[in-house]
């Protein structure tokens, strides 16, 4: 979560967090208007606009299935999602969408495909806030449609945002989106982090505990199938990796909430030295 938006909570604000969603979104983006944006917007021309014509154009595709080959077409539109140019063009294919977000008051943040607009204001002006959302949301349907992107509503998610005093003040109305409606929720997953409307992360904490111990039970069917070394490498890969992605997202929760991800620590150096769970607490060297 954006640290100017948490900070406006910390400060009593109310914040709304929306997260965009794209159907099939490296897929539909038009070569003609990405090398019209790379060569006006971002000021490439000559070797370099040629470079990423080469790239782009000249791509041919056909099925084939069952010793029967169809056709082959060309491929004007679609970005490689696994490559490396492949999320960079994407960004700078929806570029415009932040000037657009910002004329409505609203903060975007793009990273590739995961679009996202937030805000904050008074605990007396969600109403407003709320339709500033819904304006913005409507123009930028339009903005998609007019660039051969489509938004889906069925997964775009909102979230208001504030602490957890302020809970109670939040509205519950939906989002109105275009012929749609989008409901407000207590949590969201972005990037693989959990976020919660009182910023508390429970959601994230619990999720990532619940999937670690779920590892390490399934571990324990082979462990006398295995030399240690290699189940070290197991519980590195599969639990303590899990433990680490995000943690800097946890600064601030709990003691008792940290002593959750402790127990899985715990759990897993037990497993791993075939230490018994009860009984005195000794060193596992």
């Amino acid at each position: 979560m954006n640290s100017d938006l948490l900070q406006a909570v910390d400060s009593g604000d109310v914040g709304v967090l929306v997260l965009l969603d794209l159907s099939a979104a490296f897929d539909t983006v038009d070569h003609k208007i990405l090398l019209e944006r790379l060569s006006v917007s971002c000021g490439l021309y000559g070797a370099v606009l040629s470079w990423f014509v080469s790239y782009l154009q000249g791509r041919t595709q056909q099925v084939r299935f069952n010793g029967m080959e169809s056709t082959s077409s060309e491929v004007v539109c679609g970005v490689p999602q696994g490559s490396v140019l492949g999320p960079i063009l994407f960004t700078l294919y929806i570029s415009d969408l932040a000037p657009l977000i910002r004329r409505h008051s609203l903060n975007p943040h793009l990273y590739a495909d995961d679009t996202q607009a937030y805000g904050q204001c008074n605990p007396d002006e969600t109403e407003q806030l709320q339709v500033l959302v819904s304006v913005c949301l409507v123009e930028i349907t339009v903005w998609m449609s007019s660039n051969r992107l489509q938004l889906n509503t069925s997964k775009t998610e909102v979230m208001w945002v504030a602490s957890s005093r302020r809970q109670h003040l939040l509205p519950h109305k939906p989002f109105q989106v275009v012929h749609s409606e989008v409901q407000p929720i207590s949590s969201v997953r972005d990037l693989g982090i959990y976020l919660d409307s009182d910023t508390s992360m429970n959601t994230h904490i619990t999720k990532t505990v619940g999937i670690c111990f779920g590892t390490l039970r399934a571990l324990r069917s082979v462990r006398h199938s295995v030399p240690r070394p290699v189940l070290k490498t197991l519980v590195s890969a599969l639990v303590l990796s899990r433990l680490d992605y995000g943690n800097a997202n946890l600064h601030g929760v709990s003691s008792s909430q940290l002593d959750r991800y402790q127990a899985v620590l715990h759990s897993a150096a037990r497993l791993i030295f075939g230490a018994r769970g009860s009984g005195p607490h000794n060193p596992i060297a």
